[in-house]
């Protein structure tokens, strides 16, 4: 199967309110819903900083946004950087993006979410100090910014005097801020050092309407999510919510989608990792591989925290689709299609806890992961999950057999 693609549009192609997000040379918060364009608009800030050699970093949330971005600066090198040799792209790639969790544990200590705010800032000024000859970033990007806590922004400026933060508050997955209150505290924590503007970014220039209709089902309190109007959205296709699916039949079903779909991001989504090498290795024994040297119409890529080394590395080099990941792991993604299987687990992911203490799922990581969808939904379980309680199957017989 093709390699992943990561969609950016032409800079000319930015819609007002992103442009506004783009152009100034200050502090930027810049929130919205998915499919909005926080994340572009933070790559074109990060690529207008490459281009004046300015000294920068992009952190993400998780290692496969990064993985994303690096594919397709790498396979649009020429056009967005001109005149960089290889060299240089390399260390781009391989230097100047990071997950800020990894990238604090390699710089300055492991990451505590909890540290006291004042200890993190003396942290960062010793970074400063000793490893960089007192020379701040020129400029830190931060994707995803609601899921790092409050006492990073506190004291985001010892490291440089000019931040872009993307967040979303629908997206708050690991609740360090009040739901409704994430990016004015963001904002508010920005501002008590340096000028900070946020730009709000209305549109959604993903998903159709039924598909984030659906989406909005999940996150039925969130009210500024209910009161994005999505009429203006071409209608597009049905999501398809299948119940009654034995697991054989899901993964059957999921081989079908694969091979109907050849040139498509695709992204197959569950709960838990041994979910990922449970559809991994049904692949596998249908011919497809994951190795680097794998035939392009057989290939595919999975990701999960603690999965094979090996693996990992070769997803650095060819990340392909269609893509296996969890929840977790999905933000600042888009597929074409979308594929949540063995979703009958829900009931047990949304009360059973990680090593971080945290729910393997929430409404808002379905939320999320239905807006990941560009085209098509599909959502496959054995039985109707609690989350899915707003789903009337019968309704939706009589609606199909209507048409």
């Amino acid at each position: 199967m093709p390699e992943f693609r990561f969609s950016l549009p032409a800079i000319t192609a930015l819609y007002n309110d992103q442009q506004l997000a783009y152009n100034p040379r200050h502090s930027v918060l810049v929130t919205g819903g998915p499919g909005s364009g926080k994340t572009v608009v933070t790559i074109f800030r990060f690529l207008r900083a490459i281009g004046e050699e300015q000294e920068i970093m992009l952190f993400t949330f998780n290692r496969t946004l990064i993985y994303t971005i690096r594919g397709m600066l790498k396979a649009s090198a020429e056009e967005l950087f001109g005149e960089l040799n290889e060299d240089q792209i390399d260390d781009i790639v391989k230097n100047r993006l990071s997950t800020f969790y990894q990238w604090h544990k390699d710089n300055v200590a492991y990451f505590n979410e909890d540290e006291d705010s004042d200890v993190m800032g003396e942290n960062f000024r010793r970074y400063i100090r000793k490893k960089r000859s007192q020379q701040k970033f020129d400029e830190l990007f931060y994707d995803e910014g609601q899921d790092l806590p409050g006492n990073v922004y506190n004291n985001t400026f010892d490291l440089s005097e000019v931040v872009t933060v993307g967040a979303d508050r629908a997206q708050n997955y690991r609740e360090f801020y009040p739901p409704d209150e994430v990016e004015d505290i963001i904002l508010d924590n920005l501002r008590k050092q340096f000028r900070a503007d946020q730009q709000y970014l209305g549109g959604n220039y993903r998903n159709t309407r039924q598909i984030f209709d659906l989406a909005k089902n999940f996150v039925p309190d969130d009210l500024r999510v209910q009161d994005i109007d999505s009429s203006e959205l071409s209608p597009g296709n049905r999501p398809e919510i299948r119940i009654g699916l034995s697991h054989g039949k899901q993964m059957d079903l999921i081989i079908e989608i694969i091979e109907n779909n050849p040139n498509s991001n695709i992204g197959i989504l569950v709960h838990f990792g041994n979910e990922v090498e449970t559809i991994k290795n049904e692949l596998i024994s249908n011919g497809y591989r994951c190795d680097e040297d794998a035939p392009v119409e057989k290939s595919f890529s999975y990701y999960y925290n603690e999965m094979s080394a090996a693996d990992e590395e070769v997803l650095k080099r060819k990340f392909r689709t269609p893509f296996i990941t969890t929840y977790e792991s999905c933000k600042g993604l888009e597929f074409d299609i979308v594929i949540m299987a063995l979703f009958e687990l829900s009931n047990k992911a949304m009360i059973t806890k990680n090593r971080s203490d945290r729910f393997y799922a929430t409404r808002s990581h379905y939320y999320v992961a239905v807006t990941r969808a560009r085209n098509d939904i599909f959502i496959l379980c054995n039985r109707k999950p609690d989350v899915l309680d707003f789903y009337n199957e019968n309704a939706q017989q009589d609606i199909l057999e209507g048409l």
